[in-house]
């Protein structure tokens, strides 16, 4: 059904409508949340507050155009408050449990035996925008479009962080001799 609709019958009275609305998006919530704290319990908070905070902006008459974006944006920034308020910015390598989804995307950008070399190789990337677009497009399956919602900047400037991030995955991995690729 329509957000929109959802959103009218929420603010209805109708309680129903906002788990209609919202249990689509939490998974893909969770893993954006999680992707960011590395914690299964945190990323789980986040995503509950940022549940509350949505049906409370929903209720107090916010305009919300396109309710999954702004829920993404939501979960993201919340993660990002979590993680400045506890000081956990993290620079050292994390290990990174991706999940699949049922078509397998994961499975077509990766190969499977490189999977780690690659996790590794990205959280290596000095340069945080580069991580950030390759989790959320890759590993979180957004599209262009989500991605520059999500962080505020022109889509433009998403599809060139992309390719030098790419770019520059692949430099970090021939460089770690990570992955045996011919450079041409």
């Amino acid at each position: 059904m329509d957000q929109k609709k959802l959103i009218e019958r929420i603010r209805n009275g109708e309680d129903s409508a906002f788990a209609e609305l919202i249990h689509p998006l939490i998974e893909k919530g969770y893993r954006s949340s999680y992707s960011i704290l590395q914690s299964k319990e945190q990323a789980e908070e986040v995503v509950q507050n940022s549940m509350i905070e949505a049906y409370r902006n929903i209720m107090s008459g916010k305009e919300i155009r396109f309710f999954s974006t702004w829920f993404y944006k939501l979960v993201s920034h919340r993660s990002i408050d979590v993680l400045r308020k506890n000081g956990r910015l993290r620079e050292s390598v994390l290990e990174l449990e991706f999940l699949r989804d049922e078509q397998g995307v994961v499975d077509s950008v990766l190969k499977e035996e490189t999977e780690n070399e690659i996790r590794r190789g990205i959280w290596s990337l000095e340069n945080r925008d580069y991580r950030n677009v390759l989790l959320l497009y890759y590993y979180q399956e957004l599209t262009i479009q989500e991605v520059s919602d999500l962080l505020g900047i022109n889509s433009s400037t998403v599809k060139s962080q992309l390719r030098r991030a790419r770019n520059a995955l692949k430099k970090r991995l021939l460089e770690k001799q990570m992955i045996g690729v011919n450079p041409q």
